[in-house]
């Protein structure tokens, strides 16, 4: 019971001070919102940028030749011709969204809806779902433009049927059954000329392409699906980064920890400054041994490191994080807690001074939190670096949040980090109590 009450009294004595309190709570905030604003839009979206699309012209006709223009003169796509193995590989490295490939014979039946329609072959970025949609849009609008280029040629064919009928008509030299024959083929291409007219205008063609698909019962086109791109390693960083499902799940973790390190630094210095002014000696007089007091105040630190993770927590699934397990971030959490109270016990020994404890605390906590990963991600870190940063309890912290978080650890997974923190926080707080409450 007393070391609760020694607990409530530094918690009372931490958030009297305004400015420690910002940066145990209002710091990690606006870090969680910087860095995930940093981050960009949501993962897979493209923004609003023109897509650059490759263009293999297998075919080499003058329709597929119209098609390319068609697709150049749209506002929203670069196109750019080259051979196919440039252009898949240009696509897997994310220099392009898209490769076209139009396969022989397109110009002989595109446009023309009673012909098999023509198949183009589609590879698109598998993490670019959002312009895979738009650019099929785009195509079918250039396909439809190309069948209006069709329609306006059958329907030139009623004068010339016309001109054929009366010569017809005026040739004696032909006989009946021929004559018959002949002129049964002319008014079949009258009325197939005649029904393209009255089939869809040519503004009808241009701008309904979205049925070009087969809503009204044509297929103009056939898109078929190319794989352009490379398996990928799910433990690289391209393969973790499609497991995120929110600009946040990166940030929040590193705001918690950075909320977490201000946690250390103002109990640490707490301590420092009620050694120095005697305060810990006449608490004892109480009675109450130096170790409850110490143990009042990890108490207080464990309390508020958990109640910094559960803000933080709650206001990044308002933005719209979603936690794969709670369960798994609830045992993150704890470890986390547990591990940066020893780290405090033990920053709490750099001085024998409230100023030297500051200084030197941040100074230690700034460079756990440059190789661990809370300015960069170690994930996009040099090699080196991410070696070196397993040195730093915060990278197994962060490690542990994210696996709760977005890397979908089983609890097998969640072991090794969790077991680290732990077993740096169980040896802080023996090191920190032991040789502070030995301190005369």
């Amino acid at each position: 019971m007393r070391i609760f009450s020694m607990a409530m009294k530094d918690l009372k004595v931490l958030f009297r001070d305004k400015m420690g309190a910002f940066f145990i709570i209002g710091f990690p905030i606006l870090m969680g919102l910087f860095f995930g604003l940093v981050m960009g839009g949501e993962p897979g979206s493209g923004g609003s940028a023109k897509m650059k699309v490759a263009v293999v012209d297998n075919d080499q006709s003058e329709f597929s030749k119209q098609f390319v223009e068609s697709l150049q003169a749209n506002e929203s796509v670069t196109i750019e011709t080259d051979d196919l193995d440039s252009a898949k590989n240009s696509v897997r490295t994310g220099s392009r969204v898209a490769v076209l490939v139009i396969e022989p014979g397109f110009g002989k039946t595109a446009g023309l809806f009673w012909e098999t329609p023509p198949t183009i072959k589609i590879g698109v970025d598998q993490s670019r779902t959002a312009e895979s949609a738009m650019l099929q849009g785009y195509v079918m609008e250039s396909i439809g433009q190309l069948a209006s280029v069709r329609l306006q040629d059958v329907t030139e064919l009623t004068g010339f049927v016309n001109d054929a009928q009366k010569d017809l008509a005026e040739d004696t030299e032909i006989s009946m059954a021929n004559r018959m024959v002949v002129s049964a083929f002319l008014t079949s291409m009258e009325s197939m000329a005649t029904n393209f007219g009255k089939l869809q205008t040519n503004e009808e063609l241009s701008s309904g392409a979205g049925q070009l698909g087969g809503g009204g019962g044509f297929d103009f086109v056939n898109l078929e699906p190319m794989n352009v791109n490379r398996e990928v390693d799910p433990n690289s960083v391209g393969g973790q980064l499609k497991k995120l499902k929110s600009r946040w799940d990166i940030s929040f973790p590193q705001a918690i920890m950075w909320g977490v390190l201000s946690c250390v630094a103002g109990f640490s210095i707490s301590i420092a400054r009620e050694r120095s002014m005697g305060t810990m000696t006449r608490l004892q007089v109480a009675p109450v041994s130096k170790l409850e007091i110490l143990l009042g105040k990890a108490l207080a630190c464990f309390i508020t490191v958990i109640f910094v993770a559960i803000m933080m927590t709650g206001l990044g699934m308002l933005l719209g994080m979603k936690p794969d397990s709670i369960p798994m971030l609830v045992i993150a959490t704890t470890s986390v807690a547990i591990c940066f109270v020893g780290i405090m016990m033990v920053m709490s020994l750099l001085g024998k001074t409230e100023q030297s404890v500051s200084g030197a605390g941040w100074a230690v906590n700034m460079v756990m939190a440059m190789l661990g990963g809370c300015m960069i991600p170690v994930m996009f870190m040099p090699g080196f670096m991410q070696q070196l940063s397993y040195i730093s309890p915060i990278r197994w912290a962060i490690l542990s949040l994210e696996g709760a978080i977005w890397r979908e650890f089983s609890i097998g997974e969640m072991f090794l980090p969790c077991s680290i923190l732990l077993l740096v926080g169980v040896v802080g707080l023996a090191i920190g109590t032991t040789m502070l409450s030995r301190d005369e």
